[in-house]
């Protein structure tokens, strides 16, 4: 099946925040979500993308360009939020999201993708390294503020 793969719009607040509450079982804010989408949306180093089928947003997945001090000093990217809908996961709709996410990142001479993903989520971790992304590397997430 074909899906659109598009930038997010505050038309998109509802549905991604249900999308958010599947994916960590936390509601969102919608009055912030606003307000954040708004904000990411004017700031061209960040991409907010969703799949789509049809009018209904079934995905969506975040990147952000990083700047870089090290060797020729490339940007890099960092990659969160990335869900879909139990009712489209293994139907394309993650790939086509990571798609956008790599031509976002190349289009910005991106050097790589961090992306962290929970240890208990192995089917996404089996999904990410389909994809050619490596679990060779450590990563650690603190959290500073805890989501209510």
């Amino acid at each position: 099946m074909d899906y659109l793969i598009r930038k997010a719009n505050i038309n998109d607040i509802k549905r991604l925040s249900e999308l958010f509450t599947e994916f960590i079982g936390v509601e969102s804010n919608p009055i912030a979500m606003k307000d954040q989408l708004n904000l990411i949306s004017s700031n061209p180093n960040y991409f907010v993308a969703v799949a789509c089928d049809g009018d209904q947003v079934i995905g969506t997945a975040m990147a952000v360009q990083c700047y870089d001090l090290v060797g020729n000093c490339n940007p890099f990217l960092l990659v969160e939020n990335v869900v879909v809908s139990s009712a489209y996961r293994g139907k394309g709709t993650g790939k086509l999201l990571m798609k956008a996410i790599e031509d976002f990142g190349e289009e910005r001479e991106c050097s790589y993708i961090i992306l962290v993903s929970g240890n208990q989520r192995i089917q996404s971790h089996d999904f990410y390294k389909a994809l050619g992304y490596s679990s060779e590397n450590v990563g650690f997430k603190k959290r500073l503020k805890q989501i209510s």
